[in-house]
């Protein structure tokens, strides 16, 4: 084999090597998942906080919504884009609810966990939540300064203790997960699968809701089932259902 050849293999071999990583770099891009990451409640350990979120922001696209009180610690964030929660309107929050296929609160409050069970959306926290559960996308709040501890539990009024598991357990039905600060970044991981995975019922309903509400087409996930009923009232309808991937 003569050099111009060797020279020529060598060649070939390197392009080939570097569009192989090339590859290999946009397919892990695309595995990211897109989450929001809700800090808007104060905590009384921070550092712990910040500590349970980091792997999410390693592992994932985030967007941070935060309230004033978490600027401080926005440079310990990877310094990651963010958003004020009292300063952005709805309408730019809806975009994030579009955008970002999973809600996680790392530190949530009483007045969350209340609301939230009882569909109260009179404030900004609790609106955006309710959001993604219209939406049908995963929910997962860390219950560490929530849930009453040992001493709370022996102390505390029986009737208070009964009302906060009336909360929890309704939430907990909504499908909201809840779970220790520990388990955040595996949980949201385990829900970002079953989304993926999720198969909605498209029923003639919600094709009849969509003509009543003006629209030609109904965008749904790609492992959606449409019963016959469904199809056949949206050819009639001229509407068109489009599966696409979550």
């Amino acid at each position: 084999m003569d050099v111009k050849t060797k020279v020529k293999m060598l060649v070939q071999q390197v392009v080939e090597a570097y569009l192989k990583e090339q590859l290999h770099v946009k397919e892990k891009e695309i595995e990211k998942q897109s989450i929001a990451i809700l800090l808007g409640y104060q905590s009384q350990n921070p550092s712990v906080v910040l500590e349970a979120v980091t792997p999410l922001i390693d592992s994932c696209e985030v967007t941070l919504i935060l309230s004033k009180d978490w600027l401080p610690s926005h440079a310990a964030l990877s310094g990651k884009p963010y958003v004020l929660l009292d300063e952005t309107s709805q309408e730019e929050l809806n975009r994030i609810v579009e955008s970002c296929s999973t809600l996680v609160v790392p530190v949530a409050s009483y007045r969350l966990l209340s609301k939230l069970a009882l569909t109260m959306d009179d404030e900004l926290a609790v609106w955006l939540a309710l959001q993604y559960q219209l939406l049908g996308k995963p929910i997962v709040i860390a219950k560490d300064y929530i849930e009453p501890n040992v001493y709370q539990q022996i102390h505390a009024p029986h009737s208070v203790q009964e009302r906060l598991q009336s909360y929890i357990r309704q939430i907990q039905a909504d499908q909201v997960k809840w779970v220790p600060l520990s388990k955040l970044a595996q949980t949201v991981d385990a829900q970002q699968t079953a989304f993926k995975e999720k198969q909605s019922l498209i029923l003639a309903k919600h094709v009849e809701k969509a003509f009543q509400d003006g629209l030609k087409e109904i965008v749904v996930p790609d492992k959606s089932r449409v019963t016959p009923s469904a199809m056949d009232l949206a050819k009639d309808l001229k509407i068109q259902i489009t599966k696409t991937s979550p």
